[in-house]
């Protein structure tokens, strides 16, 4: 009878042995938790823009011509001093002007009189005494040849011939091909970030497939209002000197810049989802002990791709709570008995 008591007695404990560790889990919580990172951090702008010639000419006419010849096309290379087309300068009608010396006519009568003989009737014509009717006729000259100031390609080609060109009218572009340069807009506050000489990384069409480097090479002096969809913006041109590979650099296409603003250091950062903020707005984090968790407040600084910096309050080899199912790198499990604000 004794043994069989005993036997039961022993079962018994085994049997609380097995449930004892259930009992003491269902008291202790599961968390995620994980340590900063150090990383590597450099503090950048980013902009976008389009490609430019360091070198391009619009050829316009200073008269009125009309097109004789057209010897390039658009796309054509040319060559520094080559003939791209020809001009004949345009003759000008017959116009009224007023002659201050000589003698003039006695009526206005007499000066319409004299118009409509010419054939000018229903132009505005001089008032008063000593107005003279004078005629500026047409006069033949020598066709003007159109070179080519650089050695490039022509952008914009010549109008057929026949065609006229107004004074101040462009006759035909030509842009260079030795150097170009990347035209990007900012921020007005990205842009008193920003120093003449700054390294710049550019990537895009207008590079090609792979990204190449430049140099902030100017600085626009004012800035300028910019509509982005229902917005207004104040912004800054600048310039950025492109230092190319063995990549084909495309004018007229879009790049994308990334622009350092100052040398690289280490920062320690952790997932924004680990930082949290009570009612006075201070930031702080929960820190894992080995039975416990710690309310601690941190002072962070830079927010980057990778996280939030966290200057004061937190070392390199502590645990850091993260939501539960949080995908940041280096997150793992751990059970704690017990919770502390």
């Amino acid at each position: 009878m004794h043994k069989r008591i005993a036997l039961i007695a022993l079962f018994g404990v085994i049997a609380l042995l097995g449930l004892l560790p259930g009992l003491i889990l269902q008291q202790v919580d599961r968390y995620q938790v994980l340590s900063p990172q150090l990383v590597q951090y450099r503090p950048s702008i980013r902009c976008e823009g389009v490609v430019c010639p360091a070198e391009s000419y619009d050829l316009l006419a200073s008269g009125l011509y009309r097109v004789e010849e057209r010897y390039r096309s658009l796309g054509d290379r040319v060559q520094q001093g080559e003939i791209l087309a020809l001009l004949a300068p345009v003759g000008r009608d017959p116009v009224l002007y007023l002659q201050t010396g000589g003698s003039g006519l006695g009526a206005e009568d007499d000066l319409a009189a004299l118009a409509k003989s010419y054939g000018l009737e229903g132009m505005d014509l001089p008032s008063g005494a000593g107005g003279v009717l004078a005629i500026q006729g047409s006069g033949e000259e020598e066709p003007i040849p159109v070179t080519s100031p650089l050695d490039g390609v022509l952008t914009k080609e010549a109008p057929a011939p026949g065609s006229v060109v107004t004074p101040g009218g462009t006759v035909c572009a030509v842009e260079g091909r030795g150097e170009y340069f990347a035209r990007l807009t900012v921020g007005e506050k990205d842009a008193a970030k920003l120093t003449v000489g700054n390294e710049v990384i550019l990537t895009g069409e207008g590079v090609g497939l792979t990204a190449c480097s430049g140099v902030l090479s100017k600085i626009y002096p004012g800035a300028r209002k910019e509509r982005s969809g229902t917005m207004v913006q104040n912004v800054v041109d600048i310039e950025v000197s492109i230092q190319p590979g063995s990549q084909e650099i495309r004018p007229g296409f879009t790049v994308k810049a990334q622009i350092f603003t100052a040398d690289q250091r280490e920062m320690l950062v952790l997932p924004y989802e680990s930082v949290r903020q009570d009612q006075e707005n201070q930031e702080y984090v929960m820190v894992a002990g080995s039975y416990r968790l710690e309310k601690r407040p941190i002072v962070t600084g830079q927010e980057t791709s990778d996280g939030i910096e966290v200057l004061e309050g937190l070392a390199a080899g502590e645990l850091v709570t993260v939501p539960e199912g949080s995908q940041a790198e280096g997150t793992r499990s751990r059970y704690l008995l017990e919770w502390e604000e």
